[in-house]
Formats: C-alpha cells, structure tokens, sequence
C-alpha cells in the first residue's frame, strides 16, 4: 500500500454511516411498524372502534414524539411548546392548554411573560422521560400560578436552576427532563391564557445543524417515547379493568413520580357498560381550586371533546339541590344530572381530579338501568 493520502484509509464514524446509509431511518420505520403489534394484543378484533384509535394513538403518538425530540429537543435553545394537536397521553385533560420545554438541569433557565386570565397556571420541573422507563420519572420542582410573584402590569419571570434564587424558583436537579405547563380553564371562552418565552441564561453559543448522531438519537428516542407511553398507560387501564371496573381510586403511580401535577389529586377508573346500562357516579365536591370528569377510551385518552359531551367541570356542572353532582356515563341523555356521552364506545377510562384540595372525597360508582334514570 502506498502512503500518499488517497491511498489510505479514511476512518467514518458507525453513527455518522448509520445514518447516511439510510439504515436508521430503515431501523425507525421497522420499528413503528411493529408497534402495530401493541395495538392487536391489547384491543380485541371485535372491538373495532378500540383498534382503529389504537392505531391512531400510535400515529400521534409518534408525531408528538417526532416533535419533541427532533424539533425541539436542543436544551441549549429552549422553546415553550404547546402538545400538538390531538396528541392526547395518559388521561389528557380536556380544560387543558398544555406546554413543555426540553431542558438539561445543568443549565438554567428563565421564563417570562404575562399571567393572563386562565383560571389555573403551573409549572413543575420533572426528570427523565417516558422513554426511559417508570422507575427514571421524577420530580424536580414546581410552582403554582397562585403563588407567582407578578408586577403591576401582570408581568412575571420563573428562574428554573439548582441554585436558589430570589422571586419567583423552581429548582432543578444536575439530569435532563422537561418543564411541564398546565393552564386549565374553567371557561375556554372568556378566559385568556398566559403569554410565555423562554431562554437559557449564560453565554450564548453558535446554533449548529442538526447532526447524524443527534438524528440517530432522536429517532431511537421516538421509538422509545412510543413504546414506552403506551404500555404505561394502557396496562394501568388493564389493571383497574382486572381488579377494580366500574370505581374511581386514586393511583400512586399517576402522582409526581409519573409527572402528575402535585396540586392535584386523581381518581382513575375503568368504566364498562352493557347495552341499555348507565354508570352513575355521584360524589359532593370538596373545598377546592378546581374539579373536574372527563370519560376517556381504551388507550387513556379523552374522548372528543370539541363536540362530544364528555368532560365536566366545576363551572359547568349541574348540581344537585345538597350540592352534589350526579354524573350519568350512558349511550343516551337521560334529561339528568351531568350527561358523559360514550360515543359509541363500550368501555374505557375515566378520570376525576380535584386541585388544591382541601381534602380528598370518595365517589360512587353504580350501574343501572339507563331507562330508570329518566323516570
């Protein structure tokens, strides 16, 4: 072998061929194909309306997934997001206009804006991803709008790092993770939410291009994302069918940990109908901020609720005359209490929280002949 340069051998890097070759986008796509298997274990055939949302719960799924790590995953260059449009993970609620950022908790990070007039803003800092597994979801920190400092003018700024800082905080571990934003509504309609941006504080750096390497991770991390926010919460829903159909408990495992909001407390529950049945599901709100019912499918998700019936507030709510609230889960309104239609669908999950609570109140769950209730 000569030793001009043409004559040696130019090392390449394997994540660099990898990706040039075409072979991980190759690998990606095999990957969501096989995610099809997901849906056919967990639905069964005749269950149609189960398979054809499953299937779409993996197509957004993958498109939230997309975003987050390919278009905005640079914690360098952090952005407020809001969930793209229809994703919907782990019971969804539907007063929600949700945010997040990508961050790396060894930086820090300032967030500012105006506080708006949406009835409920909260930030928590949380690690991991869902990608990664359960046991690698924790909590950081957070911050309720109710304790924001804000100027005359309704302007703000939050100083997310490990080291504490004066004002308005919320501190960060040395990981990467997410800040999650939660602005719920009582009133879509009237209410306007809060205006926000986001930087990295310290000295600026020279945005690159995005590279082989991070495509590679991004892509490997869809897949991750994908797989691992169905079987999360798809399996809880197994669960609650198994050992507990028809009732509204609250889950360890749905609170902080699994970067649940620490304002809240969560009854989940599986609901199950016959034809001609109605689940109804009675319970005296507590002293709270907020409350809320929504009904959702077989994979966790809210039920459409830009024209369906299905969601409940503490605002919208029809209340009983000793102030108790009767939601009806039936095919048909019953011309009482609080309808949740099912769409067409025969079971699912459901979902009731209460914000900043006082103190936490059971409900009852009792199935009956839909055609007792309008007598």
């Amino acid at each position: 072998m000569g030793d001009n340069q043409q004559d040696q051998e130019v090392a390449v890097d394997p994540a660099v061929e990898h990706v040039v070759s075409g072979q991980a986008w190759a690998e990606f796509c095999d990957a969501m194909k096989d995610m099809g298997q997901f849906v056919l274990d967990h639905s069964d055939a005749e269950d149609v309306i189960d398979r054809v949302e499953g299937f779409r719960y993996l197509s957004r799924l993958m498109r939230g997934g997309l975003e987050s790590f390919l278009e905005v995953g640079n914690t360098k260059f952090p952005t407020i997001n809001r969930l793209p449009n229809q994703v919907k993970i782990g019971s969804d609620n539907p007063d929600a206009y949700y945010q997040s950022v990508n961050i790396d908790g060894n930086y820090d990070y300032r967030v500012w804006g105006t506080r708006g007039t949406v009835h409920y803003l909260g930030f928590g800092a949380y690690t991991g991803n869902f990608g990664a597994g359960a046991d690698r979801l924790g909590f950081m920190g957070a911050l309720d709008g109710g304790d924001l400092q804000i100027d005359a003018d309704g302007r703000f700024e939050v100083i997310f790092s490990q080291e504490p800082h004066d004002g308005n905080w919320v501190p960060l571990k040395p990981e990467p993770g997410i800040i999650a934003i939660r602005q719920f509504h009582l009133d879509r309609s009237t209410e306007q939410i809060a205006q926000l941006q986001i930087e990295r504080v310290g000295d600026p750096e020279p945005l690159h291009p995005v590279s082989p390497v991070g495509l590679l991770n991004a892509l490997q991390g869809v897949h991750l994302f994908v797989a691992g926010v169905s079987d999360r919460f798809t399996t809880k829903v197994e669960k609650w069918a198994r050992e507990r159909p028809n009732t509204l408990e609250t889950d360890p495992d749905m609170g902080t940990k699994g970067w649940g909001d620490q304002n809240q407390i969560f009854r989940h529950g599986y609901w199950a109908l016959e034809p001609g049945q109605a689940l109804v599901i009675s319970f005296t709100p507590p002293p709270c901020f907020y409350w809320n019912f929504q009904l959702d499918n077989l994979w966790m998700e809210s039920l459409d609720y830009r024209f369906l019936t299905v969601t409940v507030n503490m605002n919208s709510a029809r209340y009983e005359a000793d102030g108790s609230v009767r939601i009806i889960v039936a095919d048909a309104d019953p011309g009482v209490g609080n309808w949740m239609d099912t769409a067409g669908h025969r079971h699912g999950a459901m979902g009731l929280r209460w914000n900043q609570a006082e103190f936490d109140v059971d409900a009852t769950c009792e199935i009956v002949d839909a055609e007792s209730l309008a007598n």
